[in-house]
C-alpha cells in the first residue's frame, strides 16, 4: 500500500492510502514529532543529517511505516512556480531547454541547486506554455537520506501542488462532466487558482494566502514577518497539542530558529483547514474584504494571461473550512461568477464514517502524492532525477564512450592476471597434495610402504591400498582415494584400532586459562600481548611490561610492578592446573621499547612454561579368536 512523507518541522507526516485509482480510500495518518538538531544546552548539533536520520528511523520504525510503495512530498517552502512560454511543444525539446530556460527565471539560485518538472498547461503545434516546479536539491537529498535510512525506498519526489491537482480532480465538483470551473484552493500558506475544464487543468498558478499576508500593497510587506511569527507560535501550539494526543514527548517542540540549516526554513507554516477559518473568522470586516480582493486579483491575473477555449462559469474554493461557503459566495460575487461550492477535498476519498482526520494543512496534498502509488499520477511529476535517483550507474554509463572503454579494458585485464593467477596457484597446491612436494602425498605414500616384504603374499584388497591411485581427470578424487586408502591399512595393522594418534594438547583451554589470568593481574595502560605459541612441549608468551607506572598507578595495584604482577600471576596458575602445566614459567627480558606517544617505557618480557607431555593411546586389545573345539 503506497505512503506518503512530510518531513517538516515541527513534524513528521505520514499518509497511507488503499484501495484503486478510481476508488481510492484513506487507510491511516501518522504524526510525529521533528525535533530541532539542538544539544541539551541549545547550541546546535554538528550532525545535522545524524540528528535528523535518527528522528526520522525512530518515527518508521514505531510506526512501521517501511513496506510498500513510499513517496516524498516536497513543503511549499522548498518550491518555487514559474510561468514559461516556448515557442514548440515537442516534448523532448523542452527537456533540453529546461534547465537553461529556468536558470534565467529564478536568477538567484544556481541551477544545479534545483530539481525541475513542468506542468503543461497550453500546447499548440507551434508553442507551449508551462508552469515549472523548481525543487531545492539538498531538502530533497536530506529527507531521501533520511528515509533510506530508516528502511525506505522512495520511489518518486513530487511537490504539493501536484498533488493537490491529482486528488483534487477525484472529487465530483470537478469531474469532466462540470462546465468550466474556476478552483481556488487554500492549503497552509499556500493557494493556488486553477482552471479546470473537462477534468484537465488548464492554467495554475500559486500565491502567498492573503490571511497570513494581511493587508494589500506595503502594508502586507510590513506586517508579514509580524504575521508570520504568529503564524509559528500557532504552530508550535498545535505541534504540542498533536504529540500530546499520540503519546509523544512536547518538550522538544520548539520555534524555528532563523539559522538552522538542518531544515528550510520560512515565514510560514502548514495550518490546517480548522486554523485557516479560525484566523479568517477573527478577521475584521475590512481585512476579510482585502482578502477577498487579493484572491480576486490572483484569480483575474491568472484568466487574463491564459488561453481558454471556454471561460469559467463556476468557481470551487477549497480549503478553507467552516468559512468556506461564505467565502466563495464573496467571491463569486466579486468575480461575477453565480455559481459557488466549497469543498473538502478529503471527500473525494472513500474514508471510513468514524475515521477522524486531523487537521493539517499538508493533509490534502500529502494524499494526492500517495495516490501515484495506486496509478494516479495527473502530473508525472518526479524530482528524483540526475545525482538524486535511486541509481546512478546509468548516470555513469552515459559518460563519454572513450573513457567508458579503457575503464572496461583495465577492468577485463585485471580479472585475466587475478585469473590466471588463482588458475596457477590452484595447479601448483593440487600438485603439491599429490606428492610432486617431499611433503605430498605421493612422497608420503611411497613412504609408508617402503620396508613391505613385496615378496609376500597378501590379499587382493591389501594389495590395492598399497598401490598409489592415479587420477589425472579428477585430482580430488585422487586425493581423498588415496587417503582412503592409507587409513583403512592403518586400521588393519593396527588391529581395527580407529585412533592411534598422539593426543595434542588443549590448546583452546590453555589459552583461555593464560588470557583469564592476564586479565586478572590487572594490565597496566602500557601493556601489550605480543604473541602466544602453544605447542606440545612448551607455552611461549611475550608481551610488554610497563616501566612508566605512576605512584598513584601502582597504587590502584597494591604497589607492584607489572613485570612481577603478571609473573607471580602465571606462577599461580602453573600451580594451580598441574594437568596443563609441567614447571612454573622462566621469565627473561630482551628489551626496552617506547609504547604509546606519551614516551612512556615498557620492556619487553618472554615467558616460557614447560608443558605436561601428552600420552599416546594405546590400541585396543583384539579380542582372541576361540579354537574349533570351545574355550
Amino acid at each position: 500500500m503506497p505512503i506518503a512523507f512530510s518531513v517538516d518541522f515541527p513534524r513528521i507526516v505520514a499518509v497511507e492510502v488503499t484501495g484503486s485509482a478510481k476508488k481510492p480510500r484513506l487507510k491511516r495518518v501518522e504524526i510525529g514529532e521533528l525535533a530541532e538538531p539542538r544539544n541539551e544546552d541549545g547550541t546546535f548539533v554538528a550532525d545535522k543529517q545524524g540528528h535528523l536520520n535518527a528522528q526520522v528511523a525512530a518515527f518508521i520504525k514505531d510506526r512501521k511505516l517501511d513496506s510498500g510503495k513510499q513517496y516524498l512530498l516536497v513543503g511549499p517552502d522548498a518550491m518555487r512556480y514559474r510561468d514559461l512560454r516556448l515557442a514548440f511543444s515537442d516534448k523532448r525539446q523542452i527537456n533540453r531547454v529546461l534547465p537553461f530556460q529556468v536558470e534565467g527565471l529564478i536568477p538567484n539560485i544556481p541551477i544545479e541547486d534545483l530539481a525541475l518538472g513542468y506542468i503543461p498547461l497550453v500546447s499548440e503545434p507551434g508553442s507551449s506554455q508551462l508552469l515549472v516546479h523548481a525543487a531545492d536539491r539538498d531538502y530533497i537529498r536530506q529527507r531521501l537520506i533520511a528515509l533510506e535510512e530508516a528502511g525506505c525506498a522512495i520511489e518518486a519526489v513530487d511537490s504539493h501542488l501536484s498533488g493537490t491537482i491529482n486528488l483534487g480532480l477525484l472529487h465530483p465538483e470537478l469531474a469532466a462532466d462540470k462546465p468550466p470551473t474556476l478552483w481556488l484552493d487554500f492549503a497552509g500558506t499556500t493557494a493556488a487558482v486553477m482552471i479546470v475544464d473537462k477534468g484537465v487543468v488548464q492554467t495554475a498558478r500559486v500565491f502567498v494566502s492573503p490571511y497570513l499576508a494581511g493587508a494589500v500593497g506595503a502594508a502586507a510587506a510590513a506586517d508579514a514577518k509580524t504575521a508570520a511569527d504568529s503564524a509559528r507560535r500557532e504552530a508550535e501550539a498545535r505541534a504540542r497539542e498533536i504529540a500530546a494526543k499520540n503519546g509523544l514527548n512536547t518538550d522538544s517542540v520548539k520555534l524555528p530558529g532563523a539559522d538552522s540549516a538542518s531544515l528550510p526554513k520560512g515565514e510560514s507554516v502548514n495550518m490546517g483547514a480548522a486554523q485557516v477559518a479560525d484566523r479568517i473568522r477573527h478577521m475584521s470586516s475590512d481585512d476579510k474584504l482585502k482578502f477577498v480582493q487579493r484572491v480576486a486579483i490572483e484569480a483575474r491575473r491568472t484568466l487574463a494571461i491564459s488561453r481558454l477555449d471556454a471561460e469559467p462559469a463556476r468557481l470551487v474554493v477549497s480549503g478553507l473550512g467552516a468559512e468556506g461557503p461564505d467565502l466563495a459566495t464573496l467571491l463569486g460575487n466579486d468575480l461575477r461568477l453565480e455559481q459557488t461550492v466549497a469543498v473538502d477535498l478529503m471527500q473525494a476519498l472513500n474514508t471510513k464514517d468514524d475515521q477522524r482526520l486531523p487537521d493539517l494543512g499538508e493533509l490534502t496534498y500529502l494524499t494526492g502524492v500517495a495516490l501515484k502509488g495506486l496509478g494516479r499520477d495527473v502530473t508525472g511529476i518526479d524530482f528524483r532525477t540526475g545525482n538524486l535517483a535511486a541509481g546512478t550507474l546509468l548516470d555513469y554509463a552515459r559518460t563519454p564512450l572513450a573513457f567508458t572503454a579503457t575503464l572496461a579494458l583495465l577492468f577485463g585485464a585485471i580479472l585475466c592476471l587475478v585469473s590466471y593467477t588463482h588458475v596457477r596457484r590452484y595447479k601448483a597446491d593440487i600438485a603439491h597434495l599429490r606428492g610432486d612436494a617431499e611433503d605430498g602425498l605421493r612422497q608420503f605414500h611411497a613412504m609408508a610402504f617402503r620396508d613391505v616384504n613385496k615378496t609376500k603374499v597378501v590379499p587382493k584388497q591389501e594389495q590395492t591400498e598399497r598401490e598409489y591411485y592415479v587420477n589425472e581427470e579428477d585430482p580430488a578424487a585422487e586425493i581423498n582415494n588415496n587417503y582412503d586408502r592409507l587409513l583403512r591399512h592403518q586400521k588393519r595393522l593396527q588391529g581395527a584400532t580407529t585412533d592411534n594418534f598422539l593426543r595434542p594438547q588443549p590448546a583452546d583451554q590453555i589459552l583461555a586459562l593464560v588470557l583469564r589470568t592476564l586479565t586478572e593481574a590487572k594490565p597496566s595502560y602500557d601493556f601489550v600481548l605480543l604473541h602466544i605459541d602453544i605447542k606440545n612441549n612448551n607455552l611461549n608468551i611475550d608481551y610488554f611490561a610497563s616501566l612508566s607506572e605512576t605512584a598513584e598507578e601502582l597504587a590502584k595495584v597494591g604497589n607492584v610492578r607489572e613485570a612481577d604482577r603478571m609473573y607471580d600471576a602465571l606462577r599461580k596458575m602453573t600451580r594451580g592446573n598441574p594437568k596443563f602445566f609441567a614447571d612454573e614459567p622462566k621469565q627473561t627480558f630482551s628489551s626496552r621499547a617506547q609504547v604509546g606517544p606519551e614516551e612512556r617505557k615498557a620492556d619487553q618480557v618472554k615467558i616460557q612454561i614447560p608443558l605436561v607431555k601428552p600420552e599416546r593411546k594405546a590400541p585396543a586389545a583384539k579380542p582372541a579368536t576361540p579354537g574349533k573345539g570351545g574355550a
